[in-house]
C-alpha cells in the first residue's frame, strides 16, 4: 500500500491541480492560481496551505521510500489497523472523484484563491447545488484519509491545521463573494449549506 499511496497521490496532484491549471490557463489566458506575494490575509492562508501540502507530500514520500523514518513522526499505534487504512484509501479515491466532478461543474471559473481581477461567475449547479464548498470538503476528506492510512502526530497536525486554514479561506472567500455579488450570493447562502448540513 505504501508505494501505491505515493503513486496515487502523485496522480491526484497532477490530475486535479496541474492539468486543470494548464487547461484553464489555455482556455482563459489567466492563471487560476490566485495567491500572490502581496501581504494580505488570503495570501497568508495560501502560504500556510502550501506548507501543509508540502508536509503531506513529504510524509507520503518518507512512508514509501524511507519507512524507518516514520517512527520519528510518533505513530499512533492503536489506530494502525488495516481496516482503517482501507477506509482511508477508499475515502481518498472518493475525494478524487468528487473534486474532479466539482471542477467540471466550475469549468473555466475554477481557481485557487480569490480572483479580484476578473468577473466573478457564481456556480450553483451540480455539486455546488448540494454544498457551497464541495472541493474544500473533499480536501478535508483527503486529510482525514491520510490520517487513517498513516496515523501519527504529523498527520494529525496536518488534519487539524488544514481544516482550520480551509475554514479561514472559506470565510475570506464568502466575504469577497458577498461584496462582489451581493443579493445573488446572499440567496445562494440561504439556499445551500456551507458543507452539507
Amino acid at each position: 500500500m505504501d508505494y501505491y499511496l505515493f503513486f496515487f497521490y502523485c496522480f491526484f496532484l497532477v490530475f486535479l491541480f496541474v492539468i486543470p491549471t494548464i487547461k484553464t490557463r489555455k482556455k482563459t489566458g489567466r492563471n487560476p492560481m490566485r495567491f500572490s506575494k502581496e501581504d494580505s490575509p488570503i495570501n497568508y492562508v495560501g502560504k500556510i496551505y502550501r506548507l501543509i501540502s508540502s508536509l503531506v507530500f513529504i510524509t507520503i514520500i518518507l512512508n514509501a521510500f524511507a519507512p524507518h523514518v516514520m517512527t520519528y513522526l510518533v505513530p499512533i499505534s492503536y489506530l494502525e489497523i488495516a481496516y482503517f487504512k482501507w477506509i482511508g484509501l477508499s475515502l481518498m479515491h472518493l475525494a478524487l472523484v468528487f473534486i474532479f466532478v466539482a471542477q467540471q461543474n466550475m469549468a473555466n471559473s475554477w481557481r485557487i484563491g480569490i480572483d479580484s481581477t476578473n468577473k466573478v461567475n457564481l456556480v450553483t449547479h451540480g455539486l455546488f447545488g448540494i454544498s457551497r464548498n464541495p472541493i474544500f470538503l473533499c480536501v478535508i476528506l483527503t486529510f482525514v484519509s491520510l490520517f487513517l492510512i498513516l496515523p501519527n502526530v504529523l498527520t494529525a497536525i496536518i488534519l487539524v491545521l488544514g481544516t482550520i486554514v480551509i475554514q479561514v479561506q472559506i470565510r475570506l472567500e464568502e466575504e469577497f463573494l458577498l461584496k462582489e455579488l451581493g443579493e445573488e450570493y446572499e440567496k445562494y447562502k440561504h439556499a445551500v449549506k456551507r458543507w452539507l448540513f
